[in-house]
């Protein structure tokens, strides 16, 4: 303390300020570097835009998205926000498989909207598909006009069957709890193995797959 007390008397004001300046860009030197790199956050935007482990479930699930993921090159959008609500699908679902959840309707309502959205977006990259020319055709002797199109339809409603039966299963689950402790905060999940739901105009209008 007495030495650098002695210090400031005998050096120039100048060298001061130099060392002071110095002293500051030594311990700020790292947060100055890392504030205009936008390298990770970026990566993790994409990660959300994309197919990711989080939205792992099983082996079937994981290889119709991965397949879906070469149609995105023809709507990005579509496919982001497709991704996005899948995202929010297995999010909840993974809720509804390991908390203990009391009010659980609410939880497994929104999952079965995230999936109905999700599918309608990924189905809506058909609008983007090109037509099968008449060289192409000829070239592969196959004159199916919308292969693509065929093939990703085929493609949502594979993926659709499969997250559906994830719902079914929990339901089922859910209603035996309902079953044997009814409570005015849930009521009884109206799921079947034929696909077949209760009527609602809303959601024929807004949800229904196309």
């Amino acid at each position: 303390m007495l030495l650098g007390i002695c210090l400031l008397y005998l050096l120039d004001i100048k060298i001061i300020v130099i060392l002071i300046v110095c002293i500051l860009l030594v311990v700020n030197y790292i947060p100055l570097i890392t504030a205009g790199d936008t390298t990770e956050r970026s990566k993790k935007d994409i990660k959300k835009q994309d197919v990711g482990d989080d939205m792992y479930y099983n082996n079937k699930i994981h290889d119709l998205l991965i397949q879906l993921k070469k149609y995105k090159k023809y709507n990005k959008v579509s496919y982001k926000d497709g991704v996005k609500y899948m995202r929010k699908f297995f999010k909840t679902v993974h809720i509804l498989e390991h908390d203990d959840i009391y009010n659980y309707n609410h939880y497994f309502e929104n999952a079965q909207l995230y999936l109905r959205t999700s599918l309608n977006h990924f189905q809506s990259m058909t609008i983007s598909l090109p037509e099968r020319t008449l060289i192409d055709g000829i070239k592969y002797g196959d004159f199916e006009a919308s292969k693509k199109m065929n093939k990703l339809g085929k493609l949502c409603k594979e993926l659709y069957n499969e997250c559906y039966y994830v719902l079914l299963n929990l339901s089922v689950e859910f209603n035996k709890t309902w079953t044997s402790s009814p409570n005015i905060y849930n009521k009884e999940i109206d799921m079947n193995t034929d696909r077949t739901e209760s009527y609602n105009e809303n959601d024929e209008v807004h949800w229904a797959l196309h």
